[in-house]
């Protein structure tokens, strides 16, 4: 369970469960504050949602949950390193073959740039002809005879 900010560490489930038993008990927040080493604001606040919600448990965080997993991520990551030319499209449909999801393909731009990669086009570099061949060894032969 992640704090929401940053400094603020996360108070540990223990720590909630022993603050409302303490509390229920009679106890003030200063002597359990003490106790468990947090502020008397932070004990009131988990005391205070626990009469609110019945449980012990952090709220849920606002904003749309991830599609994927840092599994599927991975799963992503080989698709494109196994075919660099493929595109986003491509790999999107490849993706949802693979675990199930449909993703779309910004998504997948989004995923590969998250992880430093380009979801760019890979351009094919040309392949030599027989010409080049022929002219790449006899420079070399050149460069031999020049040499010695």
């Amino acid at each position: 369970m992640a704090s929401e900010f940053k400094n603020r560490p996360s108070v540990i489930l223990e720590d909630r469960i022993k603050a409302v038993t303490m509390r229920k008990q009679g106890k003030t927040l200063e002597t359990f504050g003490k106790e468990l080493n947090r502020a008397i604001s932070c004990i009131k606040r988990i005391i205070e949602r626990y009469n609110e919600t019945n449980s012990y448990k952090d709220r849920p965080r606002s904003g749309r949950p991830r599609i994927s997993t840092q599994k599927d991520d991975r799963n992503l990551i080989r698709l494109v390193n196994k075919n660099r030319t493929e595109s986003s499209h491509m790999l999107a449909n490849q993706w949802k073959l693979s675990n199930g999801k449909s993703a779309s393909s910004s998504l997948v731009r989004r995923r590969l740039l998250a992880n430093k990669l380009e979801w760019k086009f890979a351009v094919n570099k040309p392949r030599l002809s027989t010409n080049h061949v022929k002219a790449r060894k006899a420079f070399c032969k050149w460069q031999i005879m020049a040499s010695v």
